[in-house]
């Protein structure tokens, strides 16, 4: 057995704690049509969610380009991906692009998904009709050479618009639809915390609920490696104690 003060024993430690702190980037991976609904419903969405304490990752349409592989990591790094699909959703490659990496992600690292319909039946996006299927007519053509990745965004729709979702039809609040979608992740993350709106008076450390304290630890943990000063202070003090024992 290795002693506490030996290297690998030091190593144990700090593994220990750093499988203790770490922890996924990101609570939620959004994903949606920018150039349809990224101004309103989704980014009224994005601000709710992280209003509520729900870090939560978007592309904003530009970090896309060049840099898949940051999208797949933060797909990776997320516990929950909401993808919007609305009417334009497939006329996107981006958008397929990254519904297939976050269905792999699903089957290879248990990341949650919920699918959203945004005025849009279910029916459509499993079944391809209407606007997707005219979407996939062009995709066929100009990625003739390329059908693998073509069926690949037709398997990953069926397979995502065949899981339990939320429908927004066009006569229901869009307020009301995003509030029950804030409440369902936060359900499912265990983040059930009351909405408190902010307040020049502090809420006294004795009101808060319990998640409040939860939430915090949460969000010092997240933030605890990407601060490099902060690591090798703490790897610093351990050492020296260590040593000193």
């Amino acid at each position: 057995m290795n002693s506490p003060t030996s290297p690998m024993g030091l190593f144990s430690v700090i593994n220990l704690l750093m499988l203790f702190l770490s922890g996924k980037a990101n609570d939620v991976f959004l994903s949606f049509n920018h150039q349809e609904i990224g101004k309103n419903f989704a980014d009224h969405l994005y601000k709710d969610l992280n209003y509520a304490g729900i870090r939560t990752f978007r592309d904003d349409g530009g970090i896309y380009t060049g840099q898949k592989s940051d999208i797949k990591r933060a797909i990776q790094e997320s516990r929950i991906s909401v993808v919007v699909f609305s009417k334009d959703y497939a006329s996107s490659t981006k958008c397929l692009d990254q519904l297939v990496l976050i269905m792999d992600a699903r089957r290879t690292t248990g990341l949650l998904v919920l699918p959203l319909f945004y005025n849009l039946d279910p029916s459509e996006v499993w079944e391809q009709k209407g606007l997707f299927e005219e979407a996939f007519a062009k995709h066929e053509k100009s990625f003739h050479k390329e059908m693998a990745r073509v069926d690949s965004w037709r398997a990953a729709l069926k397979e995502a618009a065949d899981l339990k979702g939320k429908e927004r039809k066009q006569d229901r609040y869009e307020s009301k639809f995003i509030e029950s979608i804030v409440k369902e992740i936060a359900d499912k993350l265990n983040l059930s915390r009351p909405h408190v709106p902010p307040s020049s008076v502090p809420l006294s450390s004795a009101l808060r609920p319990l998640s409040y304290f939860f939430g915090l630890l949460r969000e010092w943990r997240r933030s605890f490696f990407r601060t490099p000063s902060l690591f090798l202070f703490f790897l610093t003090l351990l050492s020296s104690s260590v040593e000193g024992s």
